[in-house]
């Protein structure tokens, strides 16, 4: 079985996140059914459903092989080591409340492995992608990491998505532990998008736990390409389709912010 092109899947990842962009972009969100997963806080809308939905068609008019998994359902495909992750709305509850901070993720993984992705925001119509060993880009213009070398002077975001009272008194001892040992802690939603400007060095570092691929293979597709670091609490890369919790910096703190995280 041939492995696809990089830079193909990454045009083709581009493809699907700009049609779901387009999607949101047309929805009134005053109009969306609102569905909750859980007790209060997990939300899934018709929106989500429509922006993957045009996503998934994208992909599979390039790749009628391949399949699809998405946080809104499986296409399945004969070909199983290309697999692709689809987050039609990645930030729903920023969405459904009119805070422009969400975006489409679409990402292409080879036998596990992260290898091409992208991320669309179509507030700002800002289009970020990368391919394994072709660099990422924003809208065409490359993308390096930046920011401070110390974790004093970072700027890290965290969340967690829960109504499990233990897992929320987990997050406050994280959350004190890095407001305690970094210059900032911000709570924005979207990871795929968090992930994305810490690739264009608009943030330090992002932590957060158990997430699923949909979440973070575009994303992380686009970090490490511009020159950042993504592994779990361990230090290990991420290499799998496996939930997984992510810590994702700029490089120059990883190891400084793996230190500070309690376990």
């Amino acid at each position: 079985m041939t492995t696809v092109d990089l830079a193909h899947a990454r045009d083709i990842a581009e493809a699907a996140a700009r049609a779901g962009g387009a999607v949101l972009a047309a929805t009134d969100r005053t109009q969306i059914d609102v569905h909750l997963k859980d007790e209060r806080v997990d939300l899934t809308t018709s929106a989500d459903a429509a922006s993957q939905e045009a996503a998934v068609t994208a992909i599979r008019a390039a790749f009628p092989d391949h399949t699809v998994v998405g946080e809104e359902g499986t296409v399945p495909g004969s070909d199983s080591r290309h697999v692709w992750y689809v987050d039609g709305l990645d930030g729903t509850s920023n969405f459904t409340h009119g805070l422009p901070w969400f975006c489409v993720s679409v990402a292409l993984r080879i036998d596990g492995a992260a290898a091409a992705g992208a991320v669309h925001d179509p507030v700002h119509d800002e289009l970020f992608s990368a391919a394994r060993g072709l660099g990422a880009t924003c809208n065409g213009h490359p993308l390096t990491t930046g920011g401070p070398d110390e974790i004093r002077r970072a700027v890290v975001a965290t969340q967690v998505q829960t109504s499990d009272p233990s897992r929320i008194a987990r997050f406050t001892r994280e959350l004190e532990a890095l407001m305690n040992a970094c210059g900032g802690v911000r709570f924005l939603g979207a990871p795929a998008l968090l992930l994305s400007h810490i690739a264009a060095g608009h943030l330090t570092a992002y932590v957060e736990r158990e997430m699923p691929p949909w979440d973070i293979s575009a994303g992380q597709m686009i970090l490490t390409e511009a020159g950042g670091r993504l592994t779990d609490l361990d230090g290990t890369d991420v290499d799998t389709a496996a939930v997984t919790d992510v810590v994702a910096t700029n490089g120059r703190i990883h190891d400084a912010l793996l230190a500070a995280f309690p376990r």
